[in-house]
């Protein structure tokens, strides 16, 4: 690859690393340093120029053309414009092109949720014990993917009667404390015997070394199609913890805290999807043989 038009591969590549650089020292989570980069180094590729002769009408057409050509989520352009407003105004110090740069509207798009059944079938469908652990307790905990992946066998809290998982730098780059379930005590026991994990409670292909996102991925997806229910990703058992959490009585602020959302708002669209709001309601055609 010769050059990017008027930006020469050379040239980008040392200002996604001094980009990198200073993320990683304002202490931002890895998963955002790879956001932010990503955002940026596709903007260049897209425009050939480098960010700095950039016109807003340029950066405008590059998010167009993700929208409405390459069709991605509303959420994942956002965070595309999250990463270009950081690099103007933190690398190149022009706060005012930055927010000349639009969000995307907000799309309240309600999550997929699969019933309990479902998730009987998913879970029994995953052959490999570790596989099958690390999808349950994705639900169990309502865990993020990189959660998961980044869970240390430290991690896991049982002393003096607790019961909770310890998750590092997450979204936002917090700490914070989710739920470990009673019932999988004694599985986790089984697997640490079994598979006798290094530093990460569920290594890759090397020990000390965490699953990757890949593996994963391939491990949910043959689950999945052997369970013979709908296509799913791994966000999609969280969605599950948090619906079927409202159902059995959890208090929304508690699930906001075990979720980790900055905002109740986000935990709130889980009403929407629980049974919660259908609890007590009924049908006015059920009694209408009692009117008439």
């Amino acid at each position: 690859m010769e050059d990017l038009n008027e930006i020469t591969v050379k040239e980008l590549s040392t200002l996604l690393e001094r980009m990198k650089k200073r993320l990683a020292v304002s202490n931002h989570s890895d998963q955002t340093i790879v956001n932010y980069l990503r955002a940026v180094e596709y903007m260049c590729k897209h425009t050939g120029k480098n960010p700095v002769d950039t016109e807003i009408d340029e950066v405008t057409d590059y998010l167009y053309q993700l929208q409405y050509q390459k069709f991605r989520a509303w959420r994942t352009i956002k965070i595309y414009v999250a990463g270009l407003r950081w690099y103007y105004t933190h690398m190149l110090d022009d706060e005012k092109f930055a927010f000349k740069i639009p969000y995307p509207k907000e799309e309240q798009d309600l999550p997929i949720i699969l019933s309990r059944n479902e998730l009987f079938k998913l879970f029994t469908a995953a052959e490999n014990p570790k596989h099958r652990l690390m999808l349950i307790m994705t639900y169990a905990s309502g865990l993020r993917r990189n959660e998961l992946l980044n869970l240390k066998i430290e991690d896991i809290d049982t002393n003096d009667g607790k019961f909770r998982l310890r998750i590092n730098r997450s979204k936002g780059n917090k700490d914070r404390y989710t739920v470990l379930s009673k019932d999988l005590l004694p599985y986790l026991r089984n697997y640490y015997k079994a598979y006798k994990p290094v530093t990460y409670l569920f290594n890759g292909h090397k020990k000390g070394q965490p699953m990757t996102p890949s593996g994963l991925r391939h491990a949910l997806k043959m689950a999945n199609k052997k369970a013979g229910i709908k296509e799913i990703n791994l966000h999609i058992l969280r969605h599950c913890f948090a619906s079927h959490a409202l159902e059995d009585g959890m208090n929304i602020s508690t699930l906001q805290y075990i979720l980790g959302h900055k905002s109740l708002k986000t935990t709130m669209i889980y009403l929407h999807v629980s049974e919660i709001p259908l609890s007590k309601g009924f049908s006015p055609f059920d009694n209408w043989e009692k009117k008439i």
